[in-house]
């Protein structure tokens, strides 16, 4: 299981989550970043923090079931 490599934006498309892997250690941790969105191109760091990749794959599973969507790689936050 690796950590995953998603971005989600919640229904009203005001937040958006990116789960991104530690390079140093892809397998077992790497960060959950929430953003809000302030206009379509205009993003605002919440918080980002380190997870591991169950912790990651369970908070991953919790936001799809409330609604958040997969959004295009194109959109994804660096």
């Amino acid at each position: 299981m690796m950590y995953p490599e998603i971005s989600l934006v919640n229904k009203n498309k005001s937040k958006l989550v990116v789960f991104e892997r530690d390079f140093n250690n892809p397998f077992n941790e790497g960060f959950i970043i929430y953003w809000a969105i302030i206009k379509s191109e205009n993003k605002q760091l919440i918080f980002k923090k380190r997870l591991t990749t169950i912790r990651a794959q369970k908070k991953l599973l919790i936001l799809q079931k409330e609604g958040w969507n997969k959004i295009n790689e194109s959109y994804k936050v660096a």
